[in-house]
């Protein structure tokens, strides 16, 4: 564990839990966790005004909503991590060796709050019916471009998702392994990614929340049609604006991964679902230039010092079938 982080040990769940909200009626749980990642504490204050809307104006109507922060010594610090990527070490043996060791013997900051954020999910998973609980696993990325969704392949979901009118990027959650989007997904919760927008762009909380309205009006959380119908259809109107030009659904066909010692460096000016061509330059390292492998989009180009994958090719799912 890095010595010169010495923050917290115990958890401090009033730290850690943003905020709850319950409807009168009966409805599905909607989780949200945001700030896996320490740089990316837009989500947080996105979600923060999502629960500041929903107070106002009292639009909670059904079910409940709980928004969680993941890394709470690392949006302290505004990086990624302090030790290890939190949102690669959610594999079973892992997560069950956390279980089992206690808190001062972990071996990193991230296991600490791993540690932490299982005692909240875990309440989660006793507490509610998989089948009516919806966790949003909330991001930001380093890149310009436009916000996406990572759903799984649900039929059911990438119906729910496209009531939000951004990009479903089928393919890359299975890729990235150790991911706590994965962990949950196998455990069989209804979850999937959000990514929001850049790290540091002013329209990248307006995506978030404008996404988590409509989906808590999509599964019934809020009265479709008579929850602040002016307000709605402006959060509409925005994620159509970002995104009508997009391709709706894509798939994952190329992951470039860095390893230690790799000295990667992205060419500047790459942004999501950028065109490429096969054999275009995109990025160097200490072997010399990289090169797009085929055809499509690039996606999440790396422009932040920590983080594991370069980049990512996908393609529009009707280019796939046709090709």
């Amino acid at each position: 564990m890095n010595p010169m982080i010495t923050e917290h040990k115990t958890d401090v769940a009033s730290n850690r839990t943003i905020g709850s909200l319950k409807g009168q009626q009966e409805g599905p749980l909607v989780v949200l966790l945001t700030g896996m990642h320490g740089n990316e504490y837009i989500g947080v204050q996105a979600v923060e005004e999502v629960l500041g809307i929903l107070k106002e104006t009292d639009g909670l109507a059904r079910g409940e909503v709980l928004a969680i922060r993941a890394n709470l010594t690392a949006l302290k610090h505004k990086v990624r991590y302090i030790d290890e990527d939190m949102n690669r070490i959610w594999f079973p043996s892992i997560i069950k060796k956390i279980r089992s060791t206690p808190e001062e013997s972990l071996s990193s900051t991230e296991r600490v709050e791993v540690k932490g954020l299982l005692r909240i999910l875990d309440q989660v998973e006793i507490q509610h019916d998989s089948s009516a609980t919806i966790m949003v696993d909330i991001h930001t990325f380093s890149a310009e471009g436009s916000m996406f969704t990572l759903p799984d392949q649900d039929p059911g979901q990438i119906d729910l998702l496209s009531e939000i009118y951004a990009p479903m990027v089928l393919g890359i959650g299975r890729s990235l392994h150790g991911t706590a989007l994965k962990y949950y997904q196998k455990r069989g919760l209804f979850s999937f990614g959000l990514e929001g927008g850049q790290h540091e762009n002013s329209m990248t909380k307006q995506n978030i929340i404008a996404s988590v309205m409509l989906l808590l009006r999509a599964v019934g959380c809020i009265d479709s049609g008579e929850y602040r119908p002016d307000m709605m259809e402006d959060f509409q109107k925005h994620l159509k604006s970002q995104t009508h030009h997009l391709p709706v659904r894509t798939e994952l066909v190329y992951q470039h991964l860095i390893e230690e010692g790799d000295q990667f460096k992205m060419r500047p000016g790459y942004k999501n679902f950028q065109p490429v061509k096969e054999g275009q330059w995109l990025a160097s390292d200490r072997n010399g230039r990289i090169v797009a492998q085929c055809d499509g989009y690039v996606l999440m180009p790396l422009y932040q010092r920590q983080g594991r994958e370069g980049f990512f090719i996908i393609k529009e799912q009707d280019d796939m079938q046709s090709s």
